[in-house]
């Protein structure tokens, strides 16, 4: 398959990745088919759209794989497909964020998978290559903020990084993509095997997800202390009682009932699930 084919192949992949998150129904606390979780600001409808807006960048991320380009020389590629994506994207929603989480997660494992097409290899070998892109990245953009912080106002992920260590998505792609690799994939995989359907099976896929992932959305919407002690037994009771294959919706339902208050929306892991949906459609292809 030539190199450009594959990339189409790749970006058709993600936006279906990226589509299938928002349209996983009931997801607690998120955006999806039914309603706008804790968000009053976005609907299913506005991350359909910005889906489409920043689905013509990622064939440029893929191709940066295909062609084996080494990581470090791949990141400034990645950095300015990604940022014209992210215009697109406040273009297309009226300034509102719907997918930058998302866009500097998928970048990477577009470059992932193009270079384990290239190379050989699954999942695990994509996730691993976009890894190797940002190796490094907590260190130097994290831990150096002590010592010099920036002549600019700080993000809230840095913010969360010096007073309590969290690292965010910035780690979790540093480490390969563990949330996704080790716990979302798998789930998903088996799930769908047992026949539970695609949708029941990315609910459990997410829950998992949530169980352990380090949600910078949930610290900054509800604080630290709410993510370390309130928020991890309150989804595993929802993960215990939600079976895929016998799909009985109130447990997600009951979870999104105490997240409204604090108006808890575990975004970062919802993109994790769409990076998720994307690695069980790469092993497909």
């Amino acid at each position: 398959m030539k190199s450009s084919r594959s990339a189409k192949t790749l970006a058709a992949a993600a936006h279906e990745a990226a589509v299938k998150e928002v349209m996983t129904t009931p997801k607690p606390g998120l955006v999806d088919a039914e309603g706008r979780g804790c968000h009053e600001d976005m609907d299913c409808a506005m991350f359909i759209k910005s889906a489409e807006a920043i689905a013509p960048f990622w064939e440029i991320q893929a191709e940066a794989g295909l062609s084996l380009l080494p990581p470090k020389e791949a990141l400034a590629k990645l950095r300015a497909a990604g940022a014209e994506a992210e215009l697109a994207m406040f273009r297309a929603t009226g300034g509102i964020n719907t997918h930058k989480g998302l866009i500097y997660l998928m970048s990477l494992l577009l470059y992932g998978a193009g270079f384990a097409a290239a190379a050989g290899g699954g999942a695990a070998r994509a996730a691993e290559a976009a890894s190797l892109v940002v190796r490094g990245s907590v260190a130097s953009e994290l831990a150096s903020l002590a010592s010099r912080p920036p002549d600019r106002p700080l993000s809230n992920g840095e913010k969360l990084f010096l007073a309590h260590g969290v690292t965010g998505i910035r780690g979790e792609a540093e480490g390969a993509f563990p949330s996704v690799t080790r716990h979302g994939l798998p789930v998903l995989r088996k799930s769908v095997a047992s026949g539970a359907s695609e949708n029941d099976a990315g609910l459990a896929a997410l829950l998992e997800i949530m169980a352990v992932c380090c949600d910078s959305n949930v610290i900054h919407r509800s604080g630290f202390d709410y993510w370390k002690n309130i928020y991890p037994p309150l989804v595993a009771e929802a993960r215990r009682k939600f079976d895929p294959l016998r799909p009985d919706y109130r447990p997600l339902r009951e979870l999104e009932k105490k997240f409204l208050p604090l108006r808890v929306s575990p975004g970062g892991a919802a993109d994790l699930l769409s990076c998720t949906y994307f690695l069980y459609l790469f092993e497909k292809i």
